[in-house]
């Protein structure tokens, strides 16, 4: 089972993810490491797609139960800067409307 290595920094948790979020193995591994810091206490969310090639239903299905369970208590899920494929697929379900960017 995969898991993504999730680490906090200031208020925020990051999730760093390795893969590419186009299975049920890579989405279950997702929510594990979103439940990791909400579980802590984050309600600031910061995803790192930076090595994510490919990603679909599955991931964005999992990216947008984070996104409903921060929302319900007032916390924010952010991205890093996107590019290639994954920012195209945002940008074409507008979800890079929906979650801010973190450019820190």
């Amino acid at each position: 089972m995969e898991e993504y290595p999730t680490e906090i920094i200031g208020d925020k948790g990051v999730v760093k993810v390795t893969t590419d979020l186009d299975s049920e193995q890579s989405g279950e591994a997702l929510r594990k490491a979103f439940n990791q810091l909400f579980d802590q206490g984050k309600r600031t969310v910061v995803l790192d797609l930076s090595d994510v090639q490919i990603i679909n239903s599955y991931g964005i299905g999992k990216v947008l139960m984070c996104y409903k369970r921060l929302k319900a208590e007032s916390g924010v899920l952010m991205v890093r800067p996107l590019d290639g494929f994954v920012k195209e697929t945002f940008e074409l379900l507008m979800l890079d409307k929906l979650l801010p960017v973190d450019e820190s």
